[in-house]
């Protein structure tokens, strides 16, 4: 690798003591890693590590477009890796600054028609009843998996995505997925890279998961999602091209929020609504869940209405919280209002907006997807998705492109 791969994998393996959690894996030379322990940095100094390396990528050639790419994704970085050492020293930084320094677009409230609209699209997929709460209690508590079967039923699913997926995507011969459970966690599931073609997917056995929950899972933490997203980019930024800035993920920045993007419309890119609704079908018979054929194709639209009301409402939940100072128990209330899911998954959702990670990622789920779908539009589903796969890319790049 090159003395800017080299420099940059420092700043962030060293920015990690001071924000656990940043580094979301790294898989680069081990003696990096030891010399970041050894040698620490005040955050201070970090701040100022990243302005200096973001003056010497400005020097890198451009000739091509891959040098462009390369040389727009790094500024990125290390603006978002520079607001965070900042932030990390004491500096204080106010909430939607942060966010667009972090994601390198501007980000705000999102407009309550797009949570009316995604409300409107759940009351009408769901059968008719009372509230909306309670239609939406009645049908996943319908449709939910033995506790047992949770793991083994995502793992099955990833299967069949892999196969789907690889219809359109290559992947190395040797990949693979390993699987644990987990508990008393701040997520629901988790893709870590581990290195040479391999992830660890884990999954919070905590929460209740209906089937179709397990099939987005499968499509966003496996294939061609997060897993398939990790292993393309090893093989042709790192293996290929020599880029050593790719052996690191991290977390809150340009890059998470194009992998998060990425991994919410992954599903779209390489099932139908027809074919996922006999996905469903298949993790619910073989999970000995007893749910009719209509009701697992209405299952599909259901998830796509959540999934956009969760997004938009977490984001604003945010917002309220950490720009507008608003009360944990109203941010708590409008989550419940808004969402119509139960309290046990409002409750992680604030548990993931209290945490210090956790306070800024929501948008890259929301922001992100708004930002690839529309890329996507212009340069076909499965074009545009393997170039995001392969390549680096911005939010912002993403954004004039689609302009």
């Amino acid at each position: 690798m090159d003395e800017i791969a080299r420099r940059y994998l420092l700043l962030g393996l060293r920015l990690e003591s001071h924000i656990p959690g940043f580094v979301d894996s790294y898989v680069g030379p081990a003696e990096l890693r030891a010399v970041a322990e050894a040698e620490p940095m005040a955050a201070e100094a970090l701040a100022d590590e990243a302005s200096a390396l973001s003056e010497a990528v400005d020097a890198l050639p451009a000739d091509s477009d891959e040098q462009c790419r390369r040389r727009d994704w790094l500024r990125a970085q290390l603006r978002a890796i520079r607001a965070l050492a900042r932030h990390a020293a004491g500096e204080e930084i106010a909430y939607l600054d942060l966010l667009e320094r972090l994601f390198d677009v501007r980000i705000g409230p999102f407009p309550e028609e797009r949570l009316k609209g995604a409300r409107r699209r759940l009351d009408d997929a769901l059968p008719p009843g009372s509230s909306l709460a309670e239609r939406y209690a009645a049908f996943t508590k319908t449709l939910e998996l033995p506790p047992g079967r949770m793991l083994d039923a995502l793992r099955e699913s990833t299967a069949r995505f892999r196969r789907a997926s690889l219809r359109d995507f290559d992947a190395p011969s040797d990949e693979g997925i390993d699987w644990d459970e987990a508990h008393d966690v701040p997520w629901g599931a988790e893709a870590r890279f581990k290195g040479n073609g391999r992830s660890l997917i884990r999954l919070n056995l905590d929460l209740p998961r209906g089937v179709a929950e397990i099939a987005y899972l499968a499509s966003h933490e496996g294939y061609p999602g997060h897993h398939l997203d990790h292993i393309t980019k090893e093989q042709t930024l790192n293996n290929e091209r020599g880029l050593g800035e790719a052996t690191l993920r991290t977390m809150n920045t340009p890059e998470s929020m194009l992998a998060e993007g990425l991994a919410d419309v992954a599903r779209e890119v390489v099932m139908s609504n027809a074919e996922m609704a006999a996905e469903l079908r298949r993790i619910a018979r073989d999970a000995g869940v007893a749910a009719g054929g209509a009701l697992l194709e209405a299952a599909v639209e259901v998830m796509t209405a959540v999934r956009d009301l969760i997004d938009v409402a977490n984001g604003n939940a945010a917002i309220m919280l950490h720009e507008e100072g608003r009360p944990a128990g109203e941010v708590r209330e409008y989550l419940l209002d808004q969402t119509a899911r139960p309290a046990v998954h409002i409750d992680q959702s604030m548990r993931v907006l209290t945490d210090p990670i956790g306070r800024t990622y929501p948008f890259t789920y929301s922001k992100g997807s708004e930002l690839i779908r529309p890329w996507l539009e212009v340069r076909g589903q499965t074009t545009g998705f393997a170039r995001l796969l392969a390549e680096q890319h911005t939010p912002s790049e993403l954004l004039a492109a689609s302009a």
